[in-house]
This record gives structure tokens, C-alpha cells and sequence, in this order.
């Protein structure tokens, strides 16, 4: 277990915290910027949620980050900024706040490939999501979780773990689901509605166009999807509605890692992987790409062309494959 003395001196001595991600915020930063939000206010703390991309569409029932703001410009000093799921600076992006802004940086993360950066960067791979290390934290405070925690907490446990059907899942992050549950009053079912049961028909519309390119590379060990602006428009998707699609390439019979490659804009490829963990390690391939994340579940960024991309992560997996 990580040592947090330190972590509790930063954030004890700290009024005004901004609380912050990596960039396109998902489940487990969201989960955990909404828990550290309810966490620190119940303790008196000015709290500002920050991120210059926007909270995806599923995740805005999750308390307090309607108040998220996208600049700092002007921004007062604050005494600490609490960075969480983030394994390097530059995933905050190029329009972070200069350091006379947020102050001192305390990270939260659990990635296994990791950049440490800040004046104190606690990091646990075991830890099955960011939520994990919040709740380390509070206790270490000697702070009781508020309630309004507890949906923050579980939203990102379940995003991180699949629904509790990833090799992450352990038994602190069952014992945790369960103290949520049973402490808390957090309803599974209406967090699992709202991140995956109130699907839009352009959805599926733009899932069919996927699946059916879908195709097989390195003897049927990877799959590869891609998805174009063309595919979006015609689906009437938006972009935020391709989230999981991924996982229906790694689904497949056979398959180790599956690829999903999206354009960028203004130019360039999002890439995703999906890895069973067996002989991929997603977050390994993508960091040498400038990317990262977990050995099952990472991305990264190319600034060329699909094709190209395609071409370059496929040469990746194939010698991760051996």
C-alpha cells in the first residue's frame, strides 16, 4: 500500500483545490474528480473541477461536474491541484495553467506505464481504478465518504472494470462496490443505465457500419475497426457515441487485441486498443506512440493518416505478439 503522509500534509494544508484529469475525460477521472468534489467540499475546501474538453454525455448525471470549467484565465492561485488518471503532463494538454496557477501538483494514478510527474505522484497499478486511490486518500484523512461520493466512486470502479469482469477487478474493489452499495445507497442498476442502457439509434446505426469493416489481421489475432467522419455523419452519430465500440473487436473468438481507428481532428488518427492481456500489453505499445494506459485498455494519437496509422500499430502488435 502507498505511503500517503505526504499526500495528507499537501491536501490538509490546502484551502482553494482545483481538481483535474487528463484530457477527454472518461469513467474512472470522472468517477473521481465527482468523489474528490463532494469528498473535499464536505470538508470546507474551494473546489474547482477543470478539464479543457468537455464531460462526455453519459457521465453529466454524476454530481458536481456540471460546475467543470474549460479555462483558467484569470484564475486566482489555488494552494493544490489534485491531477487524477493521468501517467504524464502532457496528457493535461497544452492549455494547463502555467504553475503559478494551480500550485503544487499531488497525482493520483494507477497506470503501469507512467511518466511521474508533479510535486508528488502517488501511483498503484494493483489499484483497480482511480476511485480506489480517493478512498486510500479520505482514510488516510481520517474523513468520512459524504454519500454524494458514492455515485462518482462506483462510476469509476465499473468503467475501469468492466462491470467487475476485467482481470483488475480484486477484492478491494468488490469490498468497496459492496461498502457503496450497502453504506451509501448507490442503485447498480441506475448507474449502469446511464453510462450503457439509454443507447441512441444513430448509435447503432454507426455500430452496424463498423462491425460490418470490420476485419482480421496477424492470423486472426488482431481486429481492426475504423471510423471515419463520412461513417459519423451518415449514422447521424456523434463522435462521443463511438465510446466501447473497441470492445466488440476484442470480443471476437481468437482475437488478442483489438484496434479501433478513428480520424482526428485537425489531422491525424485516434488509435484504441483493447487487449485480453494474455500477450498484448495495450499500454506498453501505445507509449511508444506517446500514448498510454492499462495493459487491457490504452490509446494514443498519430499524426498521420488512418492508413499509415493502421500500417504503424499493426507492426507494433505483431512484434508485441512475437
Amino acid at each position: 500500500m502507498i505511503d500517503f503522509t505526504r499526500a495528507v500534509a499537501m491536501v490538509e494544508g490546502a484551502k482553494r483545490i482545483l481538481v483535474t484529469c487528463h484530457l477527454g475525460p472518461d469513467g474512472d477521472s470522472t468517477g473521481s474528480m465527482s468523489a474528490l468534489a463532494a469528498l473535499l467540499g464536505a470538508q470546507g475546501r474551494d473546489v474547482v473541477l477543470f478539464n479543457p474538453d468537455g464531460i462526455p454525455r453519459v457521465l453529466r448525471f454524476l454530481p458536481h461536474v456540471s460546475g467543470l470549467v474549460h479555462r483558467l484565465r484569470g484564475a486566482a492561485p489555488f494552494d493544490l491541484t489534485i491531477v487524477v488518471d493521468c501517467g504524464a503532463r502532457r496528457l493535461l494538454g497544452e492549455d494547463f495553467p502555467p504553475a503559478e496557477v494551480p500550485g503544487p501538483l499531488l497525482v493520483l494514478d494507477h497506470h503501469a506505464t507512467v511518466e511521474p510527474f508533479g510535486e508528488l505522484y502517488l501511483c498503484d497499478p494493483a489499484a483497480a481504478c482511480v476511485g480506489v486511490m480517493v478512498v486510500r486518500l479520505a482514510a488516510a484523512l481520517g474523513w468520512d465518504l459524504p454519500d454524494g461520493a458514492a455515485p462518482g466512486l462506483y462510476t469509476s470502479l465499473v468503467a475501469d472494470t468492466g462491470f467487475f469482469r476485467y482481470s483488475n477487478t480484486n477484492g478491494e474493489a468488490l469490498h468497496l462496490a459492496a461498502r457503496l452499495v450497502e453504506d451509501h445507497g448507490v442503485d447498480p442498476w441506475r448507474i449502469a443505465e446511464e453510462l450503457g442502457e439509454r443507447a441512441s439509434l444513430s448509435r447503432y446505426k454507426l455500430l452496424s457500419a463498423a462491425l460490418s469493416a470490420l476485419e482480421l489481421a496477424l492470423g486472426g489475432k488482431v481486429a481492426v475497426m475504423v471510423i471515419t467522419d463520412e461513417m459519423v455523419r451518415a449514422a447521424g452519430a456523434t463522435w462521443e457515441e463511438t465510446e466501447g465500440f473497441v470492445n466488440y473487436a476484442r470480443a471476437l473468438d481468437g482475437v488478442e487485441c483489438g484496434v479501433l481507428l478513428s480520424t482526428a481532428k485537425p489531422h491525424g488518427t485516434r488509435v484504441s486498443l483493447r487487449s485480453k492481456g494474455r500477450r498484448v500489453d495495450a499500454g506498453r505499445v501505445c507509449q511508444a506512440f506517446g500514448g498510454g494506459g492499462h495493459k487491457g485498455a490504452a490509446g494514443c494519437k498519430m499524426d498521420v493518416p488512418v492508413a499509415e496509422s493502421r500500417v504503424r500499430i499493426l507492426e507494433a502488435l505483431a512484434a508485441a505478439l512475437g
